[in-house]
């Protein structure tokens, strides 16, 4: 087969870029720069999903511009952004740094809630140990009678 991508994939990747309404210079100097906020979360998501196999990240790095195969539009974006070194691994690591700020949010709150939990838990077991020498008497009491 002289197809770099699955003909499914390219034109995925196509709609999805028509869709996003960014250039390859645009993606390619954010990536550059590590500039998550320039590409926003939707797109760093879109990329990675974009992501090429082992086998089309080869092909598309042996690519050479006399070959008979032409390359699509999904292709040459790909391997646009495949030059720049570790290209895929950038894209990740800024994914992580724009959640970042949201993630530690969530888990404060989760230790609020945990911490709710956990006083409630003590003040209900606090209330039952004082309860409970009482209830214990009583019933034993009740036992020794019978």
């Amino acid at each position: 087969d002289n197809r770099v991508l699955d003909p499914k994939k390219a034109q995925n990747i196509a709609i999805l870029l028509r869709a996003l309404n960014v250039t390859v210079e645009e993606v390619c100097e954010a990536l550059l720069e590590g500039n998550a906020d320039t590409l926003g979360t939707e797109l760093l998501e879109s990329l990675l999903k974009m992501a090429p196999t082992k086998e089309e990240e080869r092909k598309l790095k042996d690519y050479k511009d006399d070959s008979p195969v032409k390359l699509g539009p999904a292709e040459k974006f790909l391997k646009a952004v495949l030059d720049i070194p570790f290209a895929f691994r950038r894209v990740d690591a800024m994914l992580y740094m724009a959640n970042f700020e949201s993630e530690v949010e969530y888990l404060k709150k989760s230790f609020q809630t945990l911490e709710v939990i956990f006083t409630y838990s003590i003040s209900v077991c606090s209330a039952f140990s004082r309860f409970l020498p009482r209830f214990l008497s009583a019933f034993l009491g009740c036992l020794f009678m019978l």
